[in-house]
């Protein structure tokens, strides 16, 4: 009887051990989290080089419940509009509610991205809150932004061009246009705007005349550290290039226009007006579907397309340039800084 009573009474705490194990076990189920809100303090934005350590958003959400009580951890999720988040930029943040971006941060962000520089580009941002792999994450509302960045500049080697043509004071290295080797290979390339009828001028391999400085005893070739002033005469835009290790340069007289369908045929040049101040060639004008390319002196030789998808960044001979939509634009072509042209095509 007695071993009749120990085994009931081992049973039963069995059974009540089980019971509460099993209660606890229902207290660490996790359940679909909620949604977080995602709020941002700016909707559309201009960036300014000038303020790069500036505040430029901040994106803020509320917190997400599981039922669980381990820790959340958030992100945030940017990608183009209208991608569906194929292949946001993603951004952990552990368990914060906040996400702060300077100018300069999200700058080089959107140009990752590949949105045009001087053009405003649309863009979707999300929170997504998680707790493991094992369960779906949670995503909040999708809130749009549009962003215009602007241009990083990469600073590539140099040769400096002081002359006559500068403005006083004229042959001052510091102060000139650049001439760049965006292959670190000594052959430079860059394209200067000379007012003059007649212009002198020579290279320095430094803002200053400590470097070293290149002339010439003959046209076309360079001498290191000695020789006469290069010259050229007739003013406008050249295409100026120079190779240290072969000790050559050449001039390129240039005038620029664009071509395609989109401007109305492939075979007549829509030409393009210098902007001395602004130092850009530009032109406004109809457009229709289809695309274009910019071009030097009504010919091929020296022309400019884009990668695909176009970003704004000129390449030489690249592909034709689409325009989607119809309409009048604005297009702008920057060849003023080596190395970093950029173009933009705005819809007015």
């Amino acid at each position: 009887m007695k071993s009749l009573y120990i085994k009931t009474m081992t049973y039963s705490l069995f059974l009540l051990l089980f019971m509460s194990c099993k209660k606890d076990e229902t207290k660490v189920v996790a359940g679909n989290g909620t949604a977080p809100v995602l709020t941002a303090t700016q909707s559309t934005l201009v960036l300014d080089s000038t303020k790069k350590t500036q505040n430029a958003v901040t994106f803020n959400w509320t917190a997400s419940s599981f039922g669980y009580s381990a820790g959340v951890s958030y992100a945030i999720q940017i990608d183009l509009a209208g991608n569906s988040f194929k292949a946001p930029k993603e951004i952990a943040v552990n368990t914060a509610l906040t996400q702060a971006y300077t100018v300069s941060d999200l700058n080089d962000l959107v140009n990752q991205m590949g949105l045009t520089v001087g053009v405003a580009g649309k863009l979707e941002v999300r929170a997504v809150a998680t707790i493991s792999s094992t369960y779906a994450p949670a995503y909040s509302n999708v809130v749009p932004i549009t962003v215009t960045p602007y241009q990083i500049v990469i600073n590539y080697p140099s040769l400096y061009v002081p002359g006559s043509y500068q403005a006083a004071p004229n042959w001052t290295p510091a102060t000139a246009a650049k001439i760049s080797s965006v292959a670190g290979n000594q052959v430079y390339e860059g394209y200067v705007n000379f007012p003059d009828g007649s212009t002198d001028f020579k290279f320095t391999s430094t803002p200053d005349w400590a470097g070293i400085i290149y002339g010439t005893s003959a046209a076309g070739t360079l001498s290191a550290g000695s020789g006469g002033n290069l010259h050229v005469d007739g003013a406008g835009y050249y295409l100026i290039k120079a190779d240290t290790k072969a000790l050559t340069y050449s001039l390129t007289k240039t005038v620029w226009s664009i071509i395609g369908d989109a401007t109305g045929s492939w075979s007549t040049d829509t030409p393009m007006t210098y902007d001395v101040t602004n130092k850009v060639w530009t032109v406004t004008m109809p457009l229709s579907v289809g695309a274009l390319k910019f071009r030097a002196n009504g010919a091929y030789d020296i022309n400019f397309g884009d990668n695909t998808p176009a970003n704004g960044k000129p390449v030489y001979g690249g592909a034709n340039i689409p325009v989607t939509v119809a309409g009048n634009y604005k297009i702008v072509l920057n060849l003023s800084t080596p190395g970093n042209y950029t173009y933009s095509i705005s819809k007015q």
